[in-house]
Parts: structure tokens; sequence; C-alpha cells
């Protein structure tokens, strides 16, 4: 009980620490913008000692340092060990400046840095977690927020030097003498001005550049550090891919929303993205079985150091054991209709539907259609795939998902295969992207799409040719994808049960069921149960959270709206 309390008071000194640097990184920036004419009427004095070329680095420091402690106070409560690192170099600076200022180190200031870069030292083994990269929506407002400040801070100078812009010729003239005036460095519209005042002007167009650099280095930053997939890596995961994708999903892997955690120690790839503190990750590890555990104990630990929460989703049966091993907690997320295509035919009453359908596709004279962009392009052909899709999505009135989706990246297909189903006069109908799995000893049906006005059986009849030309050519396995929340409460626990209310009371709002009949009716060979892990082992709503934002860019709000669009678009058709 005592060494509980003695961590709780351990921590709530290190958080008053950072507290206390937030506010210090305030304290600097509205020091320098209240004091600084006094600043530089007082050192102006000792021109021997302090020349304008100092004084003008003396005040863009502190003014730099003082966004620098703002910007890194919440990296340093999370204990991120860049952060701290970056926070006692910044303070140990700000205490600098003070003392130059005051010559003193007599000052309530000087005093609480003081003390705050004691505190943190010796903590420092509280600071352990490796600072992740900052994304770029993230950057992009971080930049804009530096571009404002740059704007008020060249307001505050054209105040306090009595610069009247608007006196000039025109307001659009006004504004390009200013600009002259930040990046040209061309004085001749302020007219004469006194030592001081040049002083102060050029220590303006040094924060200001100052501003420009920093907000391209924030922008620029996730590029760097965390960079776009590069074909190199792609390639690389491809070749992953070929040897060890047996998951369904593992073709998703070299899409371009995807970032990869390569082994160190083993021959593996994770794909994941990251979303509220959650590494959510598509399908399993692409890895050999000998060498998951390992991979994902790596994994573990770099999320561990990165403060991330882990989830896996859409993981096979087999593996489970394993996660669980590792001490991650499952919830089954559906079913996925496998096809042994060596086996499988369409005689039987359960596919009666399916055959019904493609006869009457046939008696309209429809025919399918393979088409190979790395054979030949043809850009008729891509048009009307162009058109198709967009007619499919005007018609859903929603974002397109992605993440657990692949796209129909016709740009760069590498093993993608497009099956198309066009009428007489071919005019293009719909069509459907396969993605490969198990080393092209399966395919999965990824995105299938067709027009408003396609008639029945279009759908099925490029599903059933498909498989059976794969089958021909020696393909073992074909999958229509995950039936989601179906059979959930197999699995028992408090999230199944979740799951299971989700799909028997609020189908309406996404068709739960609908889209487990559809796949049902072509008479699958196997349903396999489909997992989601998550680690540490307890269902949090941020999770769930998560797995939507990263499937929807535009958000939760975006899926809830457009669901409850349809559900009362139902409604009304009822009525």
């Amino acid at each position: 009980m005592k060494k509980i309390s003695a961590e709780s008071i351990k921590n709530s000194i290190i958080n008053a620490a950072v507290l206390l640097t937030l506010m210090l990184g305030i304290e600097n920036i509205l020091y320098e913008y209240y004091n600084r004419i006094y600043v530089i009427s007082y050192i102006s004095k000792y021109f021997y000692f302090f020349n304008p070329e100092t004084l003008v680095l003396h005040r863009t420091i502190s003014v730099i340092t003082g966004f620098v402690l703002i910007f890194t106070s919440y990296k340093l409560y999370k204990r991120m060990r860049m952060a701290w690192v970056i926070s006692i170099c910044m303070l140990s600076v700000s205490m600098l400046m003070h003392i130059l200022n005051f010559h003193s180190v007599l000052n309530p200031a000087i005093t609480v840095e003081f003390i705050v870069i004691n505190i943190l030292c010796f903590n420092y083994k509280n600071f352990e977690k490796a600072s992740d990269p900052i994304n770029l929506r993230n950057s992009i407002f971080l930049g804009i927020t530096i571009i404002f400040i740059i704007i008020v801070n060249t307001c505050f100078a054209a105040y306090e030097l009595n610069i009247r812009l608007l006196s000039l010729n025109g307001f659009n003239y006004a504004v390009l003498r200013t600009l002259r005036m930040l990046f040209l460095i061309d004085f001749s519209t302020l007219g004469h001005l006194s030592a001081r005042k040049l002083i102060f002007v050029k220590t303006e167009i040094a924060i200001n550049w100052t501003g420009v650099l920093a907000t391209l280095f924030f922008i620029l930053k996730p590029l760097v550090y965390q960079p776009f997939v590069t074909a190199f890596d792609k390639e690389k995961v491809r070749k992953l891919l070929n040897k060890y994708g047996e998951n369904s999903l593992s073709y998703i892997t070299i899409e371009d929303d995807k970032k990869y955690y390569f082994g160190n120690n083993v021959e593996g790839a994770i794909a994941y993205t990251t979303v509220s503190g959650v590494a959510v990750c598509a399908g399993d590890p692409v890895c050999s079985d000998e060498n998951m555990p390992l991979l994902i104990t790596e994994f573990i630990t770099y999320c561990k150091q990165n403060n991330f929460a882990i989830c896996f989703c859409h993981t096979l049966e087999k593996h489970i054991p394993l996660y669980t091993y590792l001490g991650f907690g499952k919830t089954k997320c559906g079913e996925e209709a496998m096809f042994d295509l060596e086996t499988y035919t369409l005689t039987g009453g359960k596919a009666a539907k399916i055959r019904n359908a493609i006869n009457h596709a046939s008696a309209l004279g429809i025919t399918i259609s393979e088409y190979k962009p790395l054979v030949k392009r043809d850009k008729l052909i891509e048009q009307q795939i162009s058109e198709v899709s967009d007619e499919w999505l005007k018609n859903k009135n929603s974002s397109e998902l992605s993440f657990m989706l692949g796209t129909i990246s016709l740009n760069n297909p590498m093993d993608r295969r497009y099956f198309a189903a066009y009428d007489n006069k071919t005019e293009m109908l719909g069509f459907i992207v396969f993605s490969p799995f198990a080393g092209g000893k399966g395919y999965l049906a990824d995105i299938t799409r067709r027009r408003n006005n396609a008639p029945i059986g279009v759908m099925e009849k490029i599903t059933i040719e498909a498989f059976n030309k794969m089958k021909l050519e020696g393909v073992k396995w074909g999958t229509l994808g995950l039936a989601p929340l179906v059979n959930v409460a197999d699995d028992g626990g408090v999230a199944g049960k979740l799951f299971q209310f989700v799909y028997e009371k609020l189908n309406s709002f996404y068709g739960f069921k609908g889209l487990y009949h559809y796949k049902k009716k072509y008479s699958p060979t196997v349903w396999e149960n489909r997992y989601i892990v998550y680690y540490p082992k307890i269902f949090t709503p941020k999770i769930a959270y998560s797995i939507i934002k990263a499937q929807n860019p535009k958000g939760v709000g975006d899926f809830l709206l457009v669901q409850l669009k349809s559900f009362l678009g139902a409604k009304k058709e009822e009525v």
C-alpha cells in the first residue's frame, strides 16, 4: 500500500513539473511580447557587448523555446523519451535567456526552471516510451497554427513600429510590400528606421522565417520519419505474401493506407495503421508459423514503447492459441465463406438460387471476360470500370471504406485479377476484383461493383465463371470474404454478446443478415471462423472506435450518419 502511495505521489510531482513546463513555454512567449521594447532599450546600451545580430538571435531563441516547450508538453506528460530530452534542452536554454535578461539568478522564473529540470532529471527512468511519429493531419494542423502565429506576430510588429500599411496605395499593394519586407528583407516601405527599430524588424523577420521553416519541418517530418510506403517496401511485402500470405486479407497489406513493421530478427511483416493510440492490424502477421511468436512479441514491444494498444482484425482460428498464449483477448467477428474449387459445383438444392440467377443473366446475352491490364491496357475498359465504380459509390451515398478492403488499383494491379460482365451491346454492367492469397492458391472476391440497372444474376455469373476459370488453372480456394457478426454468440464473452445484439437488433443499419444470406446461397464448401484479437486482453470502446475509424477515413460520425440515412430510407419505403 505504501509503495502504491509513493508511486502516486511521484507521478503527481512529475505531472506538476510537466504543467510548469507548459506554463514556462507560455511565459517565454508572453514575456518577449510584453518586454520586447524594454529589453531592446536596455540591451541597446551595451552594443559593444550585445551587437544587433546577438539581440536578434536572443529574442528568436526565447520565442522558439516557448513554442517548443508548449508543443512537447503533451508528449512529456505521456512519458516520451524524446520529449524529455527536448524539454531538458529547452528549459536549460530558457534559463540561460532569463539569466541574460535579468542579470541575476534570483528570479522566480529561473528558480522554477531549475526545479523543473531537477525533477525531470531525477525521474529520467519514468520517461521510457519511444516517440511515435506525428501523423500528417496533426502536422498540417500544427503548420497552420504556426502560420497563424506568424501573422499575429507581424501585426504586433506593425503596431509597435507605427506602420500604417493601409495608408499605402491600396490593400493589395500593402500586402505585396509586406511580403517583400518579410521574405525579401526589403525595408524601403518602412522609411527611416532607428538602430533600435531596425533590430526589432530583423528580429521579426527571423521569427517569421523560423515559423516558416518549422511549418515545413512539421509537415515533412512524417514523410521523413515515417515515409509513405515505397515501391521497395511493397515489393518486399509482396514477396513475403507469396511465401506466407495464407490469410485471405493478406494482399491488402500492399495498399497505400498501411504502415509496415518488419521483423528485426525474423523474416516477416505486420501491416497496420494507428488510430487513437491503437495499432489496428489487417489480418495476421505475414510470416512463417514458426516465426510468428517472435514477430508478434517484437511488435508488442514496439507498441508498448509507443504507448499503443494492439488489435489484429480478421485473424485465422488456427492462430488463436498463439495469440492467447501471448496475452491477447479474442472475440469472434464473423465467418468467411470458403470454396474448395476442386470439388465445388452448383448441383443440388442449396445452390438453386444461384443457378437460376446465372441462367437469367445468360438468357439476356450477358457475357463474362477477364481484363488483364498487365498484358495490354485498354482505356475504354478502364473508363467503364471507373464509371461503374462511381455509380455504385454514388448510390451508396457514403465515403469509400478502406483498410480492410482492397482498391481497384488499375495503375498498379500487381497480382490482382479483373472480371467484368457485359451486355450484348458491350456495355459493362459490373465487375469483381479478385486479390490472391496463399501464394496464388486462393483468390478473394475483394471489390464487387455493379450498375444500378444491372439485371439479376450479373454478379453471380461473374463470380462462378471466375471461380471456374481459376479452377482450371489449378487454384485451390475461392472466397467471398467475411460475413460480419455471424454466430458471434458462440464465442461467449461480453464483446460476443454485444456483437450478437448488434447483429440481431441493428441489422437495419448495415444489413448483416442480408450479406450473410447472399453469401450463403452460393453454398460455400465451409464457413471458417474469423476473430478480432486485442492486447491488452480487454475489448474497450477505444478499440471498437479505432476499427471503425480505420475502415472509414471520415470517421465514426460519417458511418453513423450513412447508416441512419439508410435506416430512415428503409422505414420510409415500408410506409
